[in-house]
């Protein structure tokens, strides 16, 4: 194995997947009414769920160039070569903060790629880049492997309480409290960088139906890669995977929290499930 693959917190990667396949992963860092806190590292979602922290002031901001520096740094003591991969950059600093990075390792050492992914959709890409440096591949291998996941890959998300998501500051403030007034729950679809709505539904049952139908136009009857992820909705989370499995042709299946940045970004109750299908 001589590529080491680096992603970030976002990802919200199965711990099996990151141990199997040496995947290094960059905390997100982020402020909960006032105290410091690295996704993942000193506070799990689940802990951040059960304090109710959706109502609490919040705020995030991208890992630091040195919080990637000592990544990069760390991963060249064996590996030959580093990809890192991360969200689009019109969601984040995170790439530039990789690139700054970048820059001050040895020449040719570190590729940074932007996947246009976010959440499930990431950890596909993730795992099989690393899948694939695991079992041999070189920088250019993997690369291109990402650069064809990249376009292949897709992430439906219901949005069950949308009066979360103008927190973001990038949804006008009166769409989401219209819908919440109207009682309305949005399905959107983020692929290759961007993200749009694809509907509204009045009830969760309906949302998820929604989505597995589009799903299944996209994959057909062939083998599919999936990523199941949920703010605060474990039981929905676990019906959810029941059905996909009893559904679909699961070539590989995961169910994982919402990294607290995500579901805050989403509020709670949201689901979503990323998936590619085999070519």
């Amino acid at each position: 194995m001589e590529v080491a693959i680096v992603t970030s917190s976002l990802s919200c990667l199965p711990a099996e997947q990151v141990q199997r396949y040496s995947i290094k992963v960059v905390p997100i860092p982020f402020y909960l009414n006032g105290h410091a806190h690295l996704d993942g590292v000193n506070i799990s979602s689940a802990e951040v769920y059960r304090l109710l922290a959706y109502e609490l002031p919040f705020r995030t901001s991208a890992p630091s160039p040195g919080d990637y520096l000592k990544a990069f740094q760390d991963l060249s003591t064996w590996a030959k070569g580093i990809l890192c991969l991360t969200i689009p950059r019109r969601f984040s600093m995170m790439a530039d903060s990789a690139q700054a990075a970048a820059a001050q390792m040895p020449v040719g050492t570190v590729r940074v790629l932007d996947t246009g992914a976010v959440a499930g959709a990431q950890a596909l890409i993730d795992i099989a880049a690393a899948r694939a440096a695991f079992l041999g591949a070189n920088l250019e291998e993997v690369t291109r492997l990402v650069e064809q996941l990249a376009r292949r890959v897709y992430l439906y998300g219901l949005i069950v309480a949308p009066q979360y998501v103008a927190r973001t500051g990038r949804v006008p403030p009166l769409v989401p409290k219209i819908a919440s007034m109207l009682g309305i729950k949005p399905v959107i679809i983020c692929a290759q960088g961007h993200t749009r709505p694809v509907g509204v539904v009045r009830t969760e049952r309906a949302g998820v139906n929604r989505m597995l139908t589009t799903m299944r136009e996209k994959v057909g009857q062939g083998k599919v890669h999936i990523v199941i992820q949920h703010a605060d909705a474990a039981e929905q989370a676990e019906n959810l995977r029941r059905r996909v499995e009893s559904e679909f042709a699961c070539d590989e299946l995961h169910v994982t929290d919402f990294s607290p940045v995500m579901g805050f970004a989403t509020g709670p109750g949201s689901l979503a499930i990323a998936f590619y299908a085999e070519e």
